[in-house]
């Protein structure tokens, strides 16, 4: 790892300079002001795994402008996260944030973090209700997601809860390359008695036509990746207006992650945010990343393995709970 200083006069000129030596993966370690020739200055301590590479040849015209306009949202997102490190916070700002609340949410909560209990308790009860997703259920469900965030199984779980209701529910896999994939569905589909189709993304169109009659139609897709980028997500969008994308996240993800996924997925219209391993978090804090500007709203939760008890749908109470649960708010010191 390559670590370096960097000082300006100004915390954006400090900040050019981390970009133009180590790049776009540079890490912020820490802030600070020195004083340096009678002078208060701004030093950064960034750090990067590897050197790196070679500036690439400008790009011209719409290509260029966009690849610019991506740069400037990029230095702007720094910028605001610089902010909450540069001002002070109170002692339950400081104490949320060692426990994993993002600082830009902190922001959100209280100037820079600058809160306290009853105030921050008063902010996360009023916001609550805006983060859960209380529209009807679309016909056609589709479960989108990276690798490992349990698509699969999330959808089987929800396919389980309408068929108790007494509702008609089918299964569709487009996830017809990864190894495993067709006989992890294949087994669920047998269990719960429930039809299943398979087609390849370029078919979900067509597949849709043969499964006009199920009352709800659930979608796993492949893993978001090279070979099924976001162009292919909005092509399933536009395969009927029944369609909708509920993007599958882990609740221990972190919050850098899901705001770089995000900003690749943000103009497809994802309906909402299905969230799974509840049971793996420990303390709530990395949860309220959920609270991050843009994000679509919550429907479900998955607490759990069993079919379908640990899958729930988002209410604003059980959400207050989840991020309340183990989240430690006493403002006491050792000196």
């Amino acid at each position: 790892m390559k670590v370096q200083k960097f000082r300006g006069q100004t915390s954006v000129e400090a900040l050019a300079k981390v970009k133009e030596a180590l790049g776009e993966d540079a890490v912020i370690l820490s802030t600070r002001r020195v004083r340096e020739g009678g002078k208060w200055l701004y030093e950064m301590t960034a750090a990067v795994d590897f050197e790196p590479p070679e500036p690439e040849t400008p790009f011209h015209g719409k290509e260029g402008f966009s690849l610019v306009l991506r740069e400037i949202k990029g230095l702007k997102g720094l910028i605001e996260g610089l902010k909450c490190c540069l001002k002070p916070r109170s002692p339950l700002g400081e104490l949320l944030l060692s426990q994993g609340v993002p600082a830009e949410v902190l922001k959100i909560f209280g100037q820079n973090g600058d809160l306290n209990k009853e105030a921050f308790l008063k902010k996360l009860s009023s916001s609550v209700a805006k983060r859960v997703e209380t529209r009807p259920f679309s016909r056609v469900q589709v479960f989108i997601g990276q690798a490992g965030v349990g698509k699969t199984t999330s959808l089987v779980k929800l396919a389980a809860r309408f068929s108790c209701n007494g509702q008609r529910v089918g299964l569709l896999s487009l996830d017809t390359v990864r190894v495993g994939a067709r006989e992890q569905i294949s087994r669920y589909a047998e269990l719960l008695d429930l039809p299943l189709a398979f087609a390849r993304p370029e078919e979900f169109k067509e597949a849709l036509k043969g499964l006009k009659n199920w009352d709800y139609v659930l979608v796993d897709t492949p893993a978001i990746s090279a070979s099924f980028p976001e162009h292919a997500l909005a092509r399933l969008l536009k395969a009927s207006p029944e369609v909708s994308l509920h993007l599958v996240l882990r609740a221990t993800e972190a919050a850098s992650a899901v705001k770089k996924l995000w900003e690749r997925l943000e103009g497809l219209g994802v309906r909402s945010l299905v969230i799974t391993h509840l049971e793996a978090l420990g303390s709530s804090g990395p949860l309220f990343w959920i609270f991050m500007a843009g994000l679509p709203p919550v429907s479900f939760f998955s607490t759990g393995d069993r079919v379908p008890e640990d899958f729930e749908r988002a209410t604003p109470k059980r959400l207050l709970s989840l991020l309340l649960r183990n989240l430690e708010m006493e403002e006491t010191y050792v000196a």
